[in-house]
């Protein structure tokens, strides 16, 4: 038997091309900032320059993902998980 296919995904790895999601097997998963960026930017959001750290990486992965079937279900209000579905076509 196959091990089961993780659910979670950070985002660095998504933007680098570790991680492609375009034959994944489910439909809902997570995409998180990399365990990298939340401790470099830990204390340095800027939200008025734009300066998000690590909110911003996983937008920016979230936003790649929108090109490739996907869609944002939910953000978590911290700015640290959004939840993502396969866009089904009919």
């Amino acid at each position: 038997m196959q091990p089961r296919p993780p659910r979670v995904f950070a985002a660095d790895d998504i933007l680098s091309g570790r991680v492609s999601l375009d034959a994944y097997p489910f439909r809902y998963i997570y995409v998180t900032p990399s365990l990298s960026s939340v401790f470099a930017g830990r204390f340095n959001y800027r939200l008025k320059t734009g300066n998000n750290g690590p909110p911003d990486e996983m937008l920016t992965a979230v936003e790649l993902l929108e090109t490739r079937g996907w869609e944002v279900v939910t953000v978590d209000a911290s700015g640290h998980v959004t939840v993502m579905r396969r866009v089904m076509h009919r």
